[in-house]
């Protein structure tokens, strides 16, 4: 319903008020491009909506939450805003990707989210740090005399991506197609979103199969050697975890890295005192958490109900706009500046509630590698003046591409 065209009375549904209608596209807002960038735009989105709960009948129509307070009860209100359908425009029910235990509610995620809650442990994480390290330094060093690179395709792609794969037993020859699959998995077109339905559940089937004949050291014969109410896991129950553990696991944290670093490049005083000071970089990695989200968490209205005196329809969309969360001001004062030493910085972008990110742990040690090690060898990073970044918009915020030059030492 009305991807493209104007706003008009007959596209917004006759229980939604109308001063809660929005023009947003969160695939081509007019905004990112006008502000120039996905934050800016979602900025601006605050500022004109305000933080509340609102509606736009882009891609298909959906509410969204962009206040921080809301988000944080719809997050625990699973029986109002379940887990269950999750794709924005939507999708026919049979196509809906089935991603356990993310579009599990309770009780049935607990037990699910049981088995990658241990595999994904702290001291589990922990134990992968030189691994992360040295695979750092090797990618840094490869373009540490170079002067210039696509930060993106030289280190925030391969870093998370090619640990995350070893971690599932993917081929790595197969990186490049991979992340083409991921990205189609974000964009609004059926056609895209159906083909790498397709090619990602055959691939994790192929990869379940192999694994059942002949366990490896990898999270696939983890999870089939878990059990689930005292059974062992079936085959349609791992392809739907590997399903999620593909998806999230190739996108996310790259970028993450990406939005740091940009902003790293425009603020050579951060990077100085950082230099100065590493023991601060967790600090700055939580900053770069809370200032730059990435993810819009995507709920179904489960049932005919009210929320804040707002009226929702059972099968609705709702979008918890998580970044826009951690631009709150009454959560973050002043919440466009970046500030290493704000006194609070407890973000939502790993969500909250009973589906919060499980790969959290794995992440942040990512995030403060790569910054240490980072900062170390590279003086003087800065933005390509004649090269600037692009991005992509979605229910996954990314930066597809960042020059970056410096001065070699």
């Amino acid at each position: 319903m009305n991807q493209h065209g104007p706003v008009t009375p007959e596209s917004i549904p006759p229980h939604v008020d109308p001063a809660r209608v929005v023009d947003y596209d969160m695939f081509a807002d007019h905004r990112y491009a006008e502000e120039g960038g996905l934050h800016n735009g979602l900025l601006r989105l605050a500022e004109e909506a305000g933080h509340g709960m609102f509606w736009t009948p882009r891609n298909g129509g959906h509410w969204f939450i962009t206040d921080h307070e809301l988000m944080f009860e719809a997050a625990r209100t699973p029986e109002l805003f379940s887990n269950q359908l999750m794709s924005v425009p939507p999708l026919p029910p049979e196509l809906e990707p089935r991603l356990i235990p993310l579009n599990l509610d309770a009780p049935d995620h607990g037990k699910y989210r049981l088995p990658l809650m241990r595999a994904f442990s702290p001291d589990r994480m922990r134990a992968l740090e030189p691994h992360i390290r040295a695979f750092a330094v090797e990618l840094i060093e490869a373009v540490a005399d170079k002067g210039s690179c696509d930060f993106c395709e030289a280190v925030s792609e391969p870093l998370p991506i090619v640990i995350f794969m070893k971690m599932m037993g993917l081929d790595l020859s197969r990186r490049a197609e991979f992340r083409v699959w991921t990205n189609q998995l974000l964009m609004p077109g059926f056609d895209d979103r159906t083909s790498a339905h397709r090619n990602i559940t055959a691939m994790v089937a192929e990869l379940t199969t192999e694994r059942r004949a002949k366990r490896e050291n990898d999270l696939v014969s983890w999870l089939l050697d878990s059990e689930i109410d005292g059974r062992p896991v079936d085959d349609e129950e791992m392809i739907a975890y590997c399903f999620l553990l593909f998806a999230a696991g190739l996108d996310t944290v790259a970028n993450s890295m990406a939005f740091g670093m940009d902003h790293l490049a425009g603020d050579p005083a951060l990077q100085d005192r950082l230099r100065a000071e590493p023991a601060l970089i967790p600090e700055a990695v939580e900053e770069i958490l809370r200032r730059y989200g990435v993810v819009l968490a995507c709920r179904n209205v489960a049932q005919d109900g009210e929320f804040h005196g707002i009226t929702l329809k059972s099968g609705e969309r709702v979008t918890l706009m998580l970044p826009v969360g951690n631009l709150d001001p009454a959560a973050f004062p002043d919440p466009a500046r970046f500030d290493i030493d704000r006194e609070n910085k407890a973000h939502m972008t790993f969500n909250t509630g009973p589906h919060r990110c499980i790969g959290s742990h794995l992440a942040r040690i990512e995030l403060n590698v790569l910054f240490e090690e980072w900062l170390k060898r590279m003086p003087n990073v800065r933005r390509d003046p004649a090269k600037p970044s692009t991005y992509r918009a979605a229910l996954i915020l990314a930066l597809a591409t960042l020059p970056l030059v410096w001065d070699p030492a």
